[in-house]
């Protein structure tokens, strides 16, 4: 394709020297094109200031006018921008006040580039992410996935602006519009990418704990299980039922991740919350135990031991020795911390180990053969002893239970 000569400015240049006011639309349009696309983007911003002030009816010339205050404010590294932060957000504001959110317009460049600016800074300032968030129409944004040169799927602009505005109403402590904000964005013809919807549904359960809808942030944690990165969901539920009183399901849940997470010094915030735990019960040797264990692991990895002594009887014994026990006596007195229920498997699966439980009143119980505390060979017609822990059911999209923490009490084969 033949490079086109940049136009000769001659005659705009000495028109706009004598009298800026004589410029029609379309010249005042193609003059600050000009200027812009020629590299001359002082001067464009210069003409475009005076078009504001002289040029009343001019309108077409303001996209090239925010184009050429983009490229000379906007559109820079972030150190710039720290240098003259103020100047950086008056010329966002200006932007944003003359051009509209359309095709050619600077308006979203200049918006994504200051919350991309915002969101670098340490702590984020919320509040003018949110600010910057406002100044777009989200319904004119575009739900089309944006695909880079290598063919790799992102976000699309509305997916981003809901993202983000769910995560600031909630930073900013306005649960209700927290709430509301992901509401919306449910009803969106959105495809979600990489965890976004999960992030929007955390921030939405939190902001539901807040506004104490405990029942709806418990099913919308319940139904996020392990899917938010970094977030630990059985903390979330922990804390959730130990706030609203439900001690017994704090505790099933505490007893049911202890039994998953084995002996291993990254849970040592778990083993504390099993001490608190047992510390309630009238079980003193279990009392002694987990003390012993936890002083024991505190010790041996060199940390702050905040017990003054342990019972005589396991001081020469390791942590793991410890552990062992306490595992042992903790599962064979279970009653003394958290409900415990009896019932007959009714099927079973040996190949994908897995069954159920019979319940009188409601659907069979699921249960996974990895959830008994000792290996046990399982058989149907079993009578086992179990708790019950609040799930999710994907299949049915609803709150379901499960059987965890079984053992078999006997054989019944009348059933």
């Amino acid at each position: 394709m033949e490079k086109r000569e940049p136009k000769d400015l001659t005659n705009y240049d000495k028109r706009f020297e004598e009298d800026p006011s004589s410029f029609n639309d379309f010249q005042a349009m193609d003059y600050v094109k000009e200027l812009k696309n020629q590299g001359r983007t002082d001067d464009a911003i210069e003409a475009g200031r005076t078009f504001l002030q002289v040029g009343e009816g001019l309108s077409g010339f303001i996209n090239h006018y925010g184009y050429a205050l983009y490229n000379k404010y906007i559109n820079v590294d972030d150190d710039k921008i720290k240098e003259k932060e103020d100047l950086f957000f008056s010329i966002v504001d200006e932007i944003a006040s003359l051009c509209k959110q359309e095709k050619y317009s600077p308006l979203e460049a200049t918006i994504n580039k200051a919350m991309k600016y915002v969101m670098n800074q340490k702590p984020v300032d919320y509040q003018k992410l949110s600010a910057l968030l406002d100044k777009l129409d989200v319904q004119e944004l575009s739900i089309d996935p944006f695909i880079n040169a290598a063919g790799k799927e992102y976000e699309s602009k509305k997916e981003k602006w809901y993202r983000l505005k769910v995560r600031c109403a909630y930073e900013l402590a306005d649960y209700k519009s927290c709430v509301e904000y992901a509401n919306m964005a449910f009803t969106q013809p959105i495809k979600w990418h990489y965890n976004n919807l999960n992030w929007v549904k955390y921030y939405r359960a939190s902001s539901l704990v807040h506004l104490q809808r405990y029942e709806e942030a418990e099913n919308e944690f319940l139904s996020l299980g392990n899917k938010i990165p970094n977030v630990d969901s059985f903390q979330v539920l922990y804390d959730l039922y130990m706030n609203t009183g439900k001690v017994n399901e704090a505790y099933t849940n505490l007893v049911y991740k202890f039994f998953k997470s084995g002996y291993t010094l990254d849970e040592l915030a778990l083993y504390e919350k099993i001490l608190e735990m047992v510390k309630t019960g009238k079980n003193q040797e279990v009392i002694d135990l987990a003390n012993a264990f936890l002083y024991q692991l505190k010790q041996e990895n060199h940390k702050d031991v905040s017990q003054n002594s342990i019972n005589e009887q396991y001081q020469q014994m390791d942590s793991s020795t410890l552990y062992d026990r306490l595992y042992n006596q903790l599962m064979e007195h279970l009653d003394e911390y958290i409900e415990r229920f009896e019932g007959k498997v009714v099927y079973y699966n040996k190949d994908k180990e897995f069954g159920s439980i019979y319940q009188e009143d409601d659907d069979n119980l699921f249960f996974r053969q990895s959830d008994y505390i000792y290996d046990e060979v399982v058989e149907k017609h079993d009578v086992v002893e179990y708790s019950l822990m609040k799930t999710y059911d994907f299949k049915k999209q609803r709150p379901s239970s499960k059987a965890i923490l079984l053992k078999t009490l006997y054989e019944d084969i009348q059933y």
